[in-house]
């Protein structure tokens, strides 16, 4: 398991601990040995608010990484998932390669300056 694995995992939603569904994540770091932290991978864009679209980094090689169509990861959904939990019950799907990692780790690291541009510009 490493940083840009793709997994197809079940996911609890935030406001119901027993329900949820199977979603594509992608790993973007570990908190420890046993905890992996996953960001959400999402196909669904063209439809969302310019402001919502600023937490959706575009994987570039969608194809190379083993998903179907073009998606999105939203760098504002990360999960703490246990290891063992992933070896269990987790798909692994593929791999982001090491340009969208690297681009991804930028747009992570810019999210904040990004959102304040939009405030700025979009005022309430």
């Amino acid at each position: 398991m490493a940083v840009g694995d793709i997994y197809q995992i079940f996911v609890k939603f935030a406001s119901d601990p027993v329900n949820g569904k199977v979603r594509y994540t992608v790993e973007i770091g570990k908190e420890n040995l046993t905890i992996v932290l996953l960001d959400s991978i999402t196909s669904q864009y063209q439809d969302k608010s310019d402001y919502i679209k600023l937490q959706y980094y575009p994987i570039r090689n969608w194809r190379q990484a083993g998903l179907k169509k073009p998606s999105y990861i939203d760098i504002r959904s990360t999960m703490r998932f246990d290891f063992l939990d992933i070896l269990k019950s987790g798909k692994h799907i593929g791999q982001l390669n090491i340009i969208d990692v690297e681009e991804l780790a930028n747009f992570i690291q810019n999210y904040k300056e990004r959102l304040q541009a939009y405030i700025k510009n979009n005022p309430t």
